[in-house]
């Protein structure tokens, strides 16, 4: 059994909390982890890349010299790729699809695997409570500054914990994110999982019912 670290909104630490066994105590796959990760960059790609043909380039269109008689190549237009200032052959268009798909269930077993991971860690963090009015940024910084955890840390909220994003998104290190746009990179991505207990409870009847 895998516990962490529980501390209030306060930032005053509380008793160890046993995290769900079917959710973080998963063997971690390598495999699954950097094909994801892979995945996941992949489809963050844009399509930017652009060349001209031939027919896009600026350029006459008439013959460039005579057919026959110049003891040289036949050529037809300045704009041919062999000419400087010539077109693109085979160039990107601009319309590449770098997208990759990857099964739900690998999806999933990567996401326990990362989970897993941070737990045999030591580095997952739960907040307990529920802030009854919006939990300011200032507030947010003291209780990072009294909790004493330092380094770039992912805060995972639930689903309508919006008041409590709002505090902890500006503070530096900080990236807060919701249980529904999870995803393996960025749980590896970060040294500290910071999760609440409702984001808790979402990733345990996501991930283990």
């Amino acid at each position: 059994m895998i516990y962490a670290p529980t501390y209030n909104l306060k930032g005053e630490r509380g008793e160890k909390v046993a995290l769900p066994k079917k959710v973080f105590e998963v063997k971690a796959s390598p495999t699954l982890l950097a094909q994801a990760t892979r995945v996941y960059l992949a489809n963050q790609r844009k399509s930017s890349a652009k060349t001209k043909s031939r027919g896009e380039v600026e350029g006459s269109t008439r013959k460039i010299y005579r057919q026959k008689g110049t003891g040289g190549a036949r050529h037809g237009s300045i704009r041919a790729p062999i000419f400087v200032g010539g077109g693109i052959a085979h160039g990107p268009t601009g319309e590449q699809n770098y997208t990759l798909l990857v099964p739900s269930k690998t999806r999933r077993l990567a996401m326990l695997s990362a989970l897993s991971l941070k737990a045999s860690q030591n580095v997952v963090i739960v907040i307990e409570g529920e802030a009854k009015t919006l939990f300011k940024t200032k507030q947010a910084a003291k209780w990072q500054e009294k909790s004493g955890i330092k380094g770039k840390t992912l805060m995972i909220a639930g689903s309508d914990q919006d008041g409590l994003i709002r505090g902890f998104r500006n503070l530096a290190g900080v990236e807060t994110i919701k249980t529904d746009s999870l995803n393996t990179y960025i749980v590896m991505k970060y040294k500290n999982l910071l999760i609440t207990g409702k984001a808790l409870a979402e990733l345990v009847k996501r991930y283990a019912d």
